[in-house]
């Protein structure tokens, strides 16, 4: 009973091994072999990439969310002197400082960080004027980033 199997595997194998058969699959290894590479290289460019590109969004999107805040603190502290005096206002270019504990405009832009903010007033009319806030940044060495807001305010009192 042990000879039985013994020879049906030695016959299979003469079988699949003859050496006088001229093979027609010789090239199709190679392209097999070829394609697992790319697979796998592509496979693993994704699976570092992603992180690495989802950290850099969200460190982005924070640095935007702070540019939005401090933008718009720009124009809530012209819109505070404006309450105090309309005559305080005059077309320009400002950056803000603090003074005694109140808002004044500063000739040069104003610097947080690594954000920097410019205020420019328009005069639309007597009694309107627009205000543009502008924070920019360097978010690496060839790119800037900003955020820009406007706002109208009007001679109310």
């Amino acid at each position: 009973m042990s000879r039985k199997p013994l020879q049906l595997i030695k016959a299979g194998w003469l079988v699949f091994n003859q050496p006088n058969k001229p093979s027609t699959n010789r090239g199709f290894s190679l392209l097999e072999v070829l394609l697992a590479i790319a697979i796998f290289s592509l496979l693993i460019g994704v699976l570092v990439g992603a992180p690495l590109y989802g950290e850099e969004a969200v460190v982005l999107s924070g640095a935007r969310g702070r540019a939005t805040a401090l933008a718009e603190e720009g124009l809530e502290a012209v819109r505070n002197l404006r309450d105090a005096n309309y005559t305080n206002l005059t077309p320009g270019t400002y950056g803000l400082a603090i003074t005694d504990n109140h808002w004044t405009l500063g000739s040069a832009p104003d610097t947080t960080g690594i954000f920097s903010r410019q205020l420019t007033i328009t005069t639309l009319s007597e009694n309107t004027m627009q205000i543009t806030s502008t924070v920019t940044w360097q978010w690496t060495i060839g790119r800037t980033s900003s955020v820009t807001l406007t706002t109208y305010l009007t001679h109310w009192k």
